[in-house]
């Protein structure tokens, strides 16, 4: 079978339309049929059946589809690695992590990696939990940080970059700041927080039901990290989620945590990769260099 084909066929497969897989792949419609009937041909089995939303795998074509995301993925890396050594250069990292980590963690570690290698170049994109493992395994992404995997999918490696602590914040000159001194306290408190599909908020709201409190009102939510809301905190009397170091920039100006029981926690978090696929050397190095930034420096 021809890699080209079984690359057409998994577009068909995710967008389950020729139409619509034949404009994302550009080719046209009657040479993506062509495309599978050469691979029915070959393989002696019908792999789609039409329906009328379009068309559906077969079982046998879903046993294709399974073993040629194996082969276009084991391609894809065999062309990369042998890239990376044709043009010995740095190569480019491609990263995908949660939204609240880029400006706490990534940004600073980036720029002390830059330092030494100048040539570097990254791709970052920031998903919700749930999408992270998806995107690593899929092949779209070298590296994952996010939360620590309570099950982790085959062919998935993690390494600890332990616990990242979070503060409930007010503006330093909120009025009822020194009564805030209890989670029961912050009852009938307005928030601007996570989204609640974020694993962050839902960690959040746990820790509210766990001590028989109502959730919290929430003023304003987003999928974007919670230091984005520091302005409006400052200007405000919401109260807010934010990690200690960002408290200590210029950004956390103005913003101060709220002490007592309950008002800090933590979770884990981990870099993942694929055990099973290619890594370049330079993929490594950032790795490496991010356990061994969370080691000198917390999460």
């Amino acid at each position: 079978m021809r890699t080209e084909d079984l690359k057409l066929f998994l577009t068909v497969t995710d967008h389950r339309s020729l139409h619509q897989a034949a404009a994302a792949s550009g080719v046209s419609q009657s040479a993506l049929s062509k495309v599978l009937a050469r691979l029915e041909e070959e393989s002696g089995m019908i792999l789609f059946e039409r329906t009328a939303r379009g068309v559906a795998l077969t079982p046998s074509g879903t046993t294709l589809a399974a073993h040629a995301r194996k082969v276009t993925l084991a391609l894809e890396d065999m062309e990369r690695e042998l890239n990376d050594q044709r043009l010995a250069r740095a190569g480019k990292v491609r990263l995908a992590t949660l939204p609240y980590l880029i400006p706490s963690l990534l940004s600073p570690l980036l720029a002390r990696f830059f330092a030494s290698r100048p040539l570097a170049a990254f791709s970052i994109e920031t998903h919700l939990s749930p999408r992270l493992l998806g995107a690593l395994q899929s092949g779209e992404v070298d590296l994952v940080c996010g939360a620590t995997p309570v099950d982790v999918p085959p062919g998935i490696s993690w390494t600890s970059l332990g616990p990242v602590t979070l503060h409930i914040v007010t503006r330093a000159d909120h009025p009822r700041r020194d009564k805030l001194r209890r989670l029961a306290d912050l009852s009938h408190e307005r928030w601007a927080l996570p989204a609640s599909s974020l694993y962050l908020r839902q960690t959040f709201d746990a820790r509210f039901q766990s001590l028989g409190l109502p959730p919290p009102l929430v003023a304003v939510e987003s999928t974007t990290s919670p230091t984005a809301f520091a302005e409006l905190l400052r200007h405000s009397d919401l109260l807010g989620l934010l990690p200690p170091r960002f408290l200590k920039q210029a950004d956390g100006h103005g913003l101060a945590t709220l002490d007592g029981p309950g008002m800090t926690w933590q979770h884990e978090l981990a870099v993942c990769w694929r055990s099973t696929g290619y890594l370049s050397p330079l993929a490594k190095d950032f790795r490496d260099a991010m356990v061994e930034w969370c080691g000198e420096t917390g999460v």
